[in-house]
């Protein structure tokens, strides 16, 4: 009977967490290590909002609306990038797949160890 709301609130918290490590590695590499305090502030700030949203979602409306779209439409930006990406470094998957099933029928016991990889000049 507790276990739902007990996973999903592990789960939450968890994912807030994540979410805060992800963005605070990523605010430090594009802009610098002292971006990571400033971002800390307003992170703990918009969680903060988001929660008190969700308690007074009554009151205010459709507030938490706006929250849903915004995190959205965040989590679509960042996969953008992540995509092209893709795109663009399919070719050399497929060609590090083919290589490596090559690699594994060559393979004089059908496991690839040290002995089937190319040897260095």
């Amino acid at each position: 009977r507790h276990i739902i709301p007990i996973a999903l609130s592990i789960f939450a918290f968890t994912t807030i967490l994540g979410w805060s490590y992800y963005g605070e590695r990523c605010a430090a590499f594009m802009m610098s290590e002292k971006a990571i305090l400033p971002y800390r502030i307003v992170y703990i700030a918009v969680v903060f909002a988001s929660a008190a949203a969700i308690a007074l979602e009554d009151q205010v409306g459709n507030i938490v609306n706006l929250f849903w779209l915004m995190a959205d439409t965040l989590t679509g930006l960042m996969a953008a990038p992540n995509l092209i990406a893709l795109i663009f470094l399919s070719p050399v998957v497929f060609k590090l797949t083919r290589d490596y099933f090559n690699r594994e029928k060559e393979a004089t016991d059908g496991l690839i160890d040290q002995d089937d990889l190319p040897r260095g000049t």
